[in-house]
């Protein structure tokens, strides 16, 4: 099954949802930029276990940001469905620890993720019932 998504409807679910507004804008295929205070780049690197890794690439203060608050915030980190590693330079999210999707996660998984355009597809396929 093929889920399409546009990049603005899931902006506005994470507005929704977390109350953060960051601005996604796709710049080429697989990779979106991000940008709440300063800007990211994703690249999708693999999706596996109700999971998708992504690199990233950031300049150096993002990165200090980033080390900083996850020193600080810890705790509330660890209910987020996001992770990240800032010596390998990887993003997470476990889909998992998303709400919404927690349910659906049951019956389908998700083999493969593509930004394209100004939309993000996913390839679902059901999971075996035993």
């Amino acid at each position: 099954m093929r889920l399409e998504v546009s990049i603005k409807e899931f902006q506005e679910l994470i507005n929704d949802h977390y109350h953060i507004n960051i601005d996604f804008k796709n710049i080429e295929a697989n990779k979106i930029k991000a940008a709440y205070v300063d800007s990211i780049v994703l690249k999708i690197k693999e999706v596996k276990n109700d999971e998708i890794l992504f690199d990233y690439e950031a300049d150096g203060f993002v990165e200090l940001i980033a080390k900083v608050a996850s020193l600080f915030l810890k705790r509330k980190l660890d209910n987020l469905p996001i992770g990240w590693d800032s010596r390998t330079r990887e993003l997470t999210i476990d889909l998992k620890k998303i709400k919404r999707l927690r349910e659906l996660l049951e019956f389908v998984y998700i083999s493969e993720l593509q930004i394209v355009n100004d939309n993000i597809l996913l390839i679902l396929y059901e999971r075996d019932k035993t």
